[in-house]
């Protein structure tokens, strides 16, 4: 009984995040996969093969390298579409997220602060980039790391990295501890909430 209030409530929680929906719009995809065209066919076949985690990876180099887009809502998505790939997911999401901001970090230290303070004058300004200096010159890779492992914007914190002295070995470490968590606890949250809604879906065909 208690873990059937559980999943409940966690099965609410999912419905006001809109989780749900993206459940159940994934699924009925699923059942209706001849109707695509061959495009989202592909996308579909990719999700059993060895090819998914690298497009997972491919996403999450961009959004790590670029800032263009949070990656947070690919993660979980990505974890919908194939719950059983979720090692996968995760393996994918970190070292992708390890290359693209490994690889801007060496960009913006080949190109020198000149290209920063002449493109973005202003995020030398932001409360992110005063915040990242502190705690890196405290507390270096650690303080990397944690950044990593948290849902706040790191590109401050790159560009810091960029002008100190830190190995881009020892970020790339960093970066790798901090993501491996931060993505096991997106995916893992999203398996328990899958979990729910099967749960509940049950609960209620039984008691109908």
């Amino acid at each position: 009984m208690r873990h059937d209030r559980l999943m409940r409530w966690v099965h609410r929680l999912a419905e006001r995040s809109g989780l749900v929906q993206l459940v159940a719009y994934y699924t009925a995809s699923l059942h209706a996969e001849q109707k695509l065209n061959a495009g989202s066919r592909l996308l579909f076949r990719i999700r059993h093969g060895a090819a998914y985690p690298l497009l997972v990876a491919l996403l999450a180099v961009l959004s790590a390298g670029t800032s263009l887009y949070p990656f947070g809502p690919v993660i979980v998505a990505a974890t919908v579409f194939a719950p059983q790939r979720w090692l996968g997911v995760i393996v994918g999401a970190a070292l992708g997220a390890v290359c693209g901001a490994t690889g801007l970090t060496f960009f913006v230290r080949w190109l020198g602060s000149g290209l920063l303070d002449a493109y973005f004058p202003e995020i030398r300004q932001s409360a992110m980039w005063s915040h990242s200096e502190y705690w890196l010159g405290q507390h270096g890779e650690l303080a990397m790391a944690a950044i990593a492992a948290l849902p706040v914007p790191q590109m401050p914190a790159l560009v810091v990295v960029a002008l100190s002295k830190m190995s881009l070995a020892t970020l790339a470490l960093a970066l790798l501890a901090g993501k491996l968590v931060k993505y096991g606890l997106y995916v893992g949250g999203v398996l328990v909430v899958l979990r729910a809604i099967r749960h509940v879906a049950e609960w209620t065909e039984d008691t109908a």
